[in-house]
Protein backbone atom coordinates (compact mmCIF):
# COMPACT_ATOMS: atom_id res chain seq x y z
CA UNK A 1 0.00 0.00 0.00
CA UNK A 2 2.55 2.22 1.00
CA UNK A 3 4.60 1.86 -2.35
CA UNK A 4 1.72 2.39 -4.34
CA UNK A 5 1.41 6.05 -2.83
CA UNK A 6 5.49 6.70 -3.49
CA UNK A 7 4.13 5.49 -7.27
CA UNK A 8 1.63 7.87 -7.73
CA UNK A 9 3.57 10.40 -5.88
CA UNK A 10 6.91 10.32 -7.67
CA UNK A 11 5.14 9.86 -11.25
CA UNK A 12 3.22 13.25 -10.04
CA UNK A 13 6.91 15.10 -9.29
CA UNK A 14 8.32 13.72 -12.69
CA UNK A 15 4.83 14.95 -14.37
CA UNK A 16 5.22 18.07 -13.06
CA UNK A 17 9.00 18.87 -13.82
CA UNK A 18 8.22 17.92 -17.49
CA UNK A 19 5.17 20.45 -17.79
CA UNK A 20 7.61 22.80 -15.82
CA UNK A 21 10.39 22.76 -18.06
CA UNK A 22 9.87 24.10 -20.97
CA UNK A 23 8.65 26.98 -19.23
CA UNK A 24 11.82 27.34 -17.02
CA UNK A 25 13.57 27.19 -20.18
CA UNK A 26 11.57 29.40 -22.14
CA UNK A 27 12.16 32.13 -19.49
CA UNK A 28 16.29 31.74 -19.41
CA UNK A 29 16.03 32.23 -22.97
CA UNK A 30 14.32 35.71 -22.86
CA UNK A 31 16.53 36.43 -20.14
CA UNK A 32 19.45 35.84 -22.48
CA UNK A 33 17.85 37.57 -25.28
CA UNK A 34 17.49 40.73 -23.48
CA UNK A 35 20.91 40.83 -22.49
CA UNK A 36 22.28 43.91 -24.68
CA UNK A 37 24.76 42.88 -27.17
CA UNK A 38 27.51 45.31 -26.26
CA UNK A 39 28.17 43.48 -22.49
CA UNK A 40 29.70 41.06 -24.45
CA UNK A 41 33.22 41.04 -26.92
CA UNK A 42 32.07 40.49 -30.32
CA UNK A 43 34.17 38.16 -32.68
CA UNK A 44 35.45 41.12 -34.17
CA UNK A 45 37.18 43.18 -30.97
CA UNK A 46 38.35 39.29 -29.98
CA UNK A 47 40.61 38.85 -33.68
CA UNK A 48 41.78 41.93 -33.32
CA UNK A 49 44.88 41.54 -31.12
CA UNK A 50 46.06 44.21 -28.65
CA UNK A 51 49.37 45.89 -30.05
CA UNK A 52 51.79 45.73 -27.05
CA UNK A 53 54.91 46.49 -25.93
CA UNK A 54 56.78 42.75 -25.75
CA UNK A 55 57.78 42.09 -21.66
CA UNK A 56 61.52 41.94 -20.75
CA UNK A 57 62.49 38.64 -19.92
CA UNK A 58 61.56 37.34 -16.06
CA UNK A 59 58.47 39.52 -16.14
CA UNK A 60 55.06 38.04 -15.09
CA UNK A 61 51.99 39.29 -14.82
CA UNK A 62 49.08 38.59 -12.58
CA UNK A 63 45.53 38.10 -13.70
CA UNK A 64 44.57 41.81 -14.11
CA UNK A 65 47.87 42.65 -16.52
CA UNK A 66 49.90 44.04 -13.70
CA UNK A 67 53.61 43.01 -13.43
CA UNK A 68 54.44 41.00 -10.30
CA UNK A 69 57.58 41.33 -8.27
CA UNK A 70 60.15 38.88 -7.68
CA UNK A 71 62.76 38.85 -5.35
CA UNK A 72 66.23 38.99 -6.63
CA UNK A 73 67.81 36.66 -4.37
CA UNK A 74 66.51 33.17 -4.02
CA UNK A 75 65.29 32.74 -0.23
CA UNK A 76 63.05 29.58 1.27
CA UNK A 77 60.48 30.37 3.63
CA UNK A 78 61.51 27.31 6.11
CA UNK A 79 64.80 27.25 7.34
CA UNK A 80 65.53 23.99 9.25
CA UNK A 81 68.69 22.32 10.65
CA UNK A 82 68.96 19.15 11.77
CA UNK A 83 70.89 18.94 15.11
CA UNK A 84 74.20 17.05 15.40
CA UNK A 85 74.18 13.61 16.66
CA UNK A 86 77.45 12.59 18.54
CA UNK A 87 77.65 8.66 18.38
CA UNK A 88 76.90 7.07 21.90
CA UNK A 89 78.24 3.59 22.82
CA UNK A 90 76.30 0.83 21.21
CA UNK A 91 73.80 -0.42 23.62
CA UNK A 92 73.88 -3.85 24.91
CA UNK A 93 71.09 -5.45 22.24
CA UNK A 94 72.73 -4.06 19.71
CA UNK A 95 76.22 -5.92 20.97
CA UNK A 96 74.45 -8.99 21.29
CA UNK A 97 72.83 -8.98 17.84
CA UNK A 98 76.48 -8.12 17.01
CA UNK A 99 78.26 -10.99 18.62
CA UNK A 100 75.16 -13.74 17.41
CA UNK A 101 75.74 -12.80 13.47
CA UNK A 102 79.77 -12.65 14.38
CA UNK A 103 79.46 -16.64 15.35
CA UNK A 104 77.28 -17.23 12.89
CA UNK A 105 79.56 -16.00 10.25
CA UNK A 106 82.38 -18.57 12.28
CA UNK A 107 80.03 -21.47 11.97
CA UNK A 108 79.82 -20.61 8.00
CA UNK A 109 81.72 -24.29 7.15
CA UNK A 110 80.47 -26.90 4.54
CA UNK A 111 77.09 -28.07 6.02
CA UNK A 112 75.60 -31.36 4.84
CA UNK A 113 72.20 -30.44 3.03
CA UNK A 114 70.46 -31.90 5.96
CA UNK A 115 72.20 -29.41 8.39
CA UNK A 116 71.88 -26.53 6.21
CA UNK A 117 67.91 -26.99 6.35
CA UNK A 118 67.91 -26.98 9.72
CA UNK A 119 70.19 -24.53 10.66
CA UNK A 120 69.14 -21.08 10.78
CA UNK A 121 72.39 -18.97 9.72
CA UNK A 122 71.19 -18.20 6.18
CA UNK A 123 67.30 -17.45 5.91
CA UNK A 124 66.07 -17.63 2.59
CA UNK A 125 64.49 -14.68 0.52
CA UNK A 126 61.21 -15.19 1.67
CA UNK A 127 58.49 -13.49 3.22
CA UNK A 128 57.52 -17.01 5.10
CA UNK A 129 60.78 -17.69 6.06
CA UNK A 130 61.83 -14.16 7.30
CA UNK A 131 58.65 -14.43 9.68
CA UNK A 132 59.04 -17.87 10.51
CA UNK A 133 62.84 -17.24 11.60
CA UNK A 134 61.54 -14.18 13.52
CA UNK A 135 59.02 -16.03 15.48
CA UNK A 136 61.30 -19.11 15.93
CA UNK A 137 63.76 -16.16 17.67
CA UNK A 138 60.55 -14.88 19.55
CA UNK A 139 59.60 -18.19 20.88
CA UNK A 140 63.47 -19.16 22.14
CA UNK A 141 63.32 -16.09 23.92
CA UNK A 142 59.89 -16.50 25.98
CA UNK A 143 60.69 -20.39 26.87
CA UNK A 144 64.48 -18.69 28.26
CA UNK A 145 64.51 -21.85 30.62
CA UNK A 146 60.44 -21.35 32.09
CA UNK A 147 59.13 -24.72 32.67
CA UNK A 148 55.33 -24.06 33.75
CA UNK A 149 52.14 -24.38 31.07
CA UNK A 150 52.37 -21.62 29.14
CA UNK A 151 55.90 -23.17 28.30
CA UNK A 152 54.44 -26.15 27.20
CA UNK A 153 52.93 -24.33 24.63
CA UNK A 154 55.47 -22.32 23.52
CA UNK A 155 57.90 -25.35 23.33
CA UNK A 156 55.20 -27.16 20.96
CA UNK A 157 54.90 -24.40 18.27
CA UNK A 158 58.77 -24.39 18.70
CA UNK A 159 58.83 -27.56 17.40
CA UNK A 160 55.98 -27.25 14.80
CA UNK A 161 58.02 -24.18 13.39
CA UNK A 162 61.39 -26.20 13.61
CA UNK A 163 60.04 -28.92 11.28
CA UNK A 164 57.77 -25.94 8.92
CA UNK A 165 60.72 -24.29 8.91
CA UNK A 166 62.99 -27.76 7.25
CA UNK A 167 59.63 -28.09 4.91
CA UNK A 168 59.87 -25.08 3.60
CA UNK A 169 63.27 -24.93 2.85
CA UNK A 170 64.51 -21.68 4.55
CA UNK A 171 67.61 -22.48 5.47
CA UNK A 172 68.82 -23.40 1.89
CA UNK A 173 66.74 -22.23 -1.20
CA UNK A 174 63.41 -21.53 0.08
CA UNK A 175 59.82 -23.04 -0.48
CA UNK A 176 59.05 -24.27 -4.09
CA UNK A 177 55.22 -22.60 -5.22
CA UNK A 178 53.45 -26.08 -3.83
CA UNK A 179 55.27 -26.33 -0.51
CA UNK A 180 53.17 -23.62 1.09
CA UNK A 181 50.20 -25.67 1.21
CA UNK A 182 52.36 -29.13 2.39
CA UNK A 183 54.09 -26.97 4.90
CA UNK A 184 51.68 -24.73 6.64
CA UNK A 185 51.58 -25.54 10.74
CA UNK A 186 48.15 -26.31 11.40
CA UNK A 187 46.58 -26.36 15.59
Amino acid sequence: MLAQHFYLIRTAVIALLLFFLPVIHSADAQQLLELEPESEPSLESLSQSTQTAPLPLGTLLDSDGKPINLPNQVQSSFEYSAPTLTPAEPSKATKSTKDTQSTKATKSKKLSRKQQLASREHVANDPNCRWLDKRMDQLEAQLGGKQDNAATHQADELSARQKEWQCLKCGAEGPAQNDHSNCQYRR
